[in-house]
């Protein structure tokens, strides 16, 4: 009898043990997941200047820039996947193509009538005019040049936006 009280007594701080280390583990995942959360440009930031050409071979560059919407993307991302559908206004969408340019493409073909799509390597001199870095989802609202409004998402952009 006294053996299997001590295999309960066992048990039950082994249990408690699993438990305060899960919590602890959660609670460090979580700090780090909040920690990560990528930096976004500035606003009131002015973008810099670029000049790139976009998928129908027209150029596209900073002064056209007066009152839009810009995007950051890349087909390897899962929130890009899902903002492929929701870009329904007038939008710059610069679509990082890592390399691949067929899967950009592919991607590309998705985002809808409203967009117009320039394909961009990593760390593009358009990515530095925005300092946007290669984070995607990157969305941002430029008026007269300056950054408006920025965010990982359009909830968040038109929130700011005013």
């Amino acid at each position: 009898m006294s053996f299997l009280v001590a295999v309960v007594v066992v048990l039950a701080v082994l249990t408690v043990l699993n438990l305060l280390l899960s919590s602890a583990i959660i609670r460090l995942l979580n700090e780090q997941r909040r920690s990560v959360t990528p930096a976004l440009p500035a606003v009131g930031t002015e973008i810099g200047s670029f000049e790139v050409t976009d998928a129908d071979g027209t150029t596209v560059t900073d002064r056209e820039l007066d009152d839009a919407l810009v995007a950051f993307l890349s087909p390897t991302c899962g929130p890009c996947q899902r903002l492929a559908g929701q870009l329904t206004e007038p939008t710059v969408a610069f679509v990082l193509d890592g390399g691949d340019r067929d899967k950009a493409v592919e991607y590309a073909a998705g985002l809808g009538p409203a967009v117009r799509v320039a394909f961009v390597g990593d760390r593009s001199p358009v990515s530095a005019a925005f300092n946007a870095g290669d984070v995607t989802p990157t969305l941002i609202r430029v008026r007269d040049r300056r950054i408006a409004a920025a965010g990982h998402d359009l909830d968040a952009v038109r929130r700011q936006h005013v």
